[in-house]
């Protein structure tokens, strides 16, 4: 399970066209180690889980209803990578906007889960759209052409838009790509 905000159509077409000059601008044995995300499955992070027994998804939804209400609007910003280029596995779209307001969104997320038994965060939130993942076996030339090929996309239109309601969603890893069902929605 993890805890979004799902994102509007303009961001995952804006999304899009960054993979789409990404795949341009890198050679095309790179390019096959890029495993892109497809645009309907792009969403906004705001806490993963991981595995979560039918049992505990009742109090998680409890929790997050006793959220306060927040309302904050968010922008999408330059692309970028986790990590140094030479280990580079994952390419993403930043978020601006009201940043600030968000990780607190966040932290207010973390606290209401941790409440019904979720261990800790270990990683500090970073506002990102995932765009690709690196395949594995990519070497650490693959991975250094990402990196370099990201750090010169240009950024995409902020396209910013308010957002007060979080989705909790169920990932099912059945198959060749990932589906996701929403469990609910809180505001």
């Amino acid at each position: 399970l993890f805890v979004a905000l799902e994102v509007m159509d303009a961001w995952r077409a804006a999304a899009s066209e960054q993979q789409a000059a990404l795949a341009a601008a890198v050679p095309l044995e790179t390019r096959r180690m890029l495993r892109v995300v497809r645009p309907d499955l792009m969403h906004l992070t705001l806490r993963f889980m991981g595995e979560v027994d039918e049992g505990g998804v009742a109090p998680l939804q409890a929790a997050l209803d006793g959220l306060a209400p927040f309302a904050v609007t968010i922008a999408l910003d330059r692309a970028g990578t986790f990590g140094p280029a030479a280990r580079t596995g994952v390419v993403w779209l930043g978020i601006g906007g009201e940043v600030r307001a968000l990780r607190g969104v966040a932290e207010s997320v973390e606290r209401a889960i941790r409440l019904v038994g979720a261990r800790p965060e270990d990683r500090p939130f970073t506002a990102h759209l995932t765009l690709a993942r690196l395949a594995r076996h990519a070497t650490e030339q693959d991975r250094r052409a990402v990196a370099e090929a990201v750090h010169a996309l240009d950024a995409p239109p902020p396209l910013p838009f308010a957002t007060s309601e979080l989705a909790l969603v169920r990932s099912i890893l059945e198959g060749p790509s990932p589906r996701y069902e929403v469990l609910s929605h809180h505001s």
